[in-house]
């Protein structure tokens, strides 16, 4: 009776020594660590989805390239896979499909491309819902700002590194004070240098959404106190509803006024509308920039005949740059990558989505688990070398300041035709490469 008893014993003994040794084992490890994004691969923001895109997965394709992200929780390197959703350019899918990704997909990170915040605000609502890091890889800081300071919570698991449209970099901040990382400084080079040869008259134009509230907001008051007369700020001329198709009476009223300086912000396609609508009315301004609308060439192409030449807009990536991505990757050899692939001229937005998959593997490996609370307090903590260089986010704002320089269309004897090259920089690490055209030049 002794020795069953004992027998008993022992084998309930070495039960609870398995079980207590089960309990302390690493815990099983997923397959992979899975990043969604809900993007615009269709519709008038898909400039914005298909470059972004591209170098979203070549930042995956070098990670993985290196077995993966390594965390400490698991004692190994995980493999990334990036898993994507078609917005088609709409606001309200964009959010509805980040919750399907989260819910269905069970991705542990959402990052989303540059583009206008009314598509990545219901992203943000959603990545604050279930606690998910959310990245964005660009974009004006005031939109961002307003928006987030209306949301409920503002948005803490959601982060942006991009540019102001005057807002300067923050006290304290290792840029502040210095030049080259709003539109107001970048854009104004080209007043300081031929304002004086034009009427000093300027019109505005922006579409009447986020973005371009933003934008109108800001820049006739600037512009003003720059000493240009600006027609029709007042009453809000040429701020206009998405899809406008007639453009007459504003563009009359600009001709009316001789106004030689046009600025503004809009989406390529209304932009287009405009411009062509204004170059048949025989509007003639001496001086073109526009935010967002030239941004690409799959815009600019679209509009024809020679209406890109010596339309300027706002450059935030260039191969030129000295900044390390991935494994042996380069600035340089990311555009190469992308020319390969695509057999289409230079999409900026490829530097864009590079940049924020570089910030969420360094989050995750330094939070050591896939916590989405420990990656987001590491990404507050983040400071890092990108391929759009350094990032530092002011974790009040959870923003972080890029360069930006003025770019401007010009016509090529290449066969795609227009290319954008940097006409101002205010930073020495990239010099201008190219003459800015004035006056506009007009067939």
């Amino acid at each position: 009776m002794k020795r069953v008893l004992f027998i008993f014993l022992t084998i309930i003994l070495a039960s609870a020594l398995f079980l207590a040794s089960c309990g302390e084992a690493e815990p099983a490890a997923p397959q992979e660590i899975r990043i969604g994004t809900s993007a615009p691969l269709t519709g008038m923001f898909a400039g914005f989805g298909e470059g972004n895109l591209f170098g979203m997965q070549a930042a995956v394709d070098d990670i993985n390239a290196q077995g993966g992200i390594y965390v400490k929780e698991y004692d190994k390197k995980l493999p990334v896979k990036l898993m994507t959703a078609n917005s088609e350019s709409d606001p309200i899918k964009s959010g509805t499909l980040a919750e399907d990704l989260i819910m269905s997909s069970k991705v542990h990170l959402l990052v989303s491309p540059d583009m206008p915040c009314s598509m990545h605000n219901s992203i943000s609502t959603v990545a604050d819902r279930y606690k998910i890091p959310h990245v964005i890889g660009g974009g004006p800081v005031e939109p961002w700002m307003g928006a987030r300071q209306e949301a409920e919570g503002n948005w803490p698991y959601t982060w942006l590194a991009g540019f102001g449209i005057a807002t300067p970099p923050s006290a304290g901040d290792f840029r502040e004070g210095k030049p080259g990382y709003t539109i107001k400084n970048s854009w104004f080079q080209e007043l300081d240098e031929y304002a004086d040869q034009t009427d000093k008259v300027a019109g505005v134009f922006a579409t009447d959404e986020p973005d371009g509230r933003g934008w109108y907001s800001l820049f006739p008051k600037l512009l003003e106190e720059y000493g240009l007369e600006v027609i029709g700020a007042d009453k809000n001329l040429g701020l206009v509803p998405l899809g406008t198709t007639d453009f007459s009476s504003v563009v009359q009223e600009w001709k009316d006024n001789n106004v030689e300086i046009l600025w503004g912000n809009a989406p390529g396609p209304d932009f287009g509308t405009m411009w062509k609508q204004a170059r048949a009315m025989d509007f003639q301004p001496k001086i073109v920039s526009i935010g967002r609308a030239p941004l690409f060439y799959v815009d600019v192409s679209s509009w024809g005949g020679n209406l890109p030449q010596g339309i300027g807009t706002e450059i935030w990536w260039a191969p030129e740059y000295d900044a390390p991505g991935i494994g042996d990757t380069t600035p340089q050899s990311l555009a190469e990558r992308w020319s390969a692939a695509k057999n289409q001229p230079l999409n900026r937005g490829i530097g864009h989505g590079y940049a924020p998959m570089q910030i969420l593997f360094d989050a995750v490996e330094r939070a050591g688990t896939l916590d989405g609370a420990a990656i987001n307090q590491a990404i507050a903590e983040t400071d890092l070398m990108t391929i759009n260089y350094r990032v530092v986010f002011d974790t009040d704002m959870h923003f972080s300041w890029i360069p930006l320089f003025l770019g401007q269309w010009q016509k090529t004897n290449q066969p795609h035709v227009w290319e954008c090259p940097i006409v101002f920089s205010k930073h020495d690490f990239l010099p201008p490469s190219a003459q800015f055209i004035f006056p506009m030049p007009y067939d």
